[in-house]
């Protein structure tokens, strides 16, 4: 399954990058990569990452929301998950001040802290 997802990812790219005009030459050499690089990456032999999605969207000048709509037009009724995810997310609303991370700059360990600390809060009010 997770395969079949990497070649449609793969596929759109390809599409995307004919109907632009841009070769795989001229997005190796917009990111420095090295010659024949994207046909391996393309065929599996280099395992496909988010960040090799969003660098080749950067060059084609597309956002990765324009990129995943095409990949996955949206469905006429959207997954049970997909619902449970909006009610909650829709349930949060603004967050006040107060509640807000602290603006200056945070460790790693701090900001996780912090933002689970923020996540807890919204998820409880959410239960009620």
């Amino acid at each position: 399954m997770i395969q079949e997802e990497v070649q449609r990812l793969i596929q759109v790219l390809r599409v995307a990058m004919r109907i632009l005009d841009v070769s795989n030459r001229d997005v190796e050499k917009a990111l420095g990569l090295s010659y024949g690089y994207l046909s391996r990456l393309f065929s599996g032999a280099i395992e496909l990452k988010v960040e090799h999605i969003l660098q080749i969207l950067e060059v084609l000048g597309l956002t990765p929301a324009e990129y995943f709509q095409l990949a996955y037009p949206r469905k006429a009724s959207p997954s049970e998950s997909a619902n449970r995810m909006r009610a909650i997310l829709d349930g949060f609303g603004p967050i006040k001040a107060e509640e807000r991370p602290p603006t200056e700059d945070l460790s790693p360990e701090e900001l996780e802290k912090t933002i689970s600390r923020v996540l807890q809060k919204m998820l409880r009010d959410v239960k009620g």
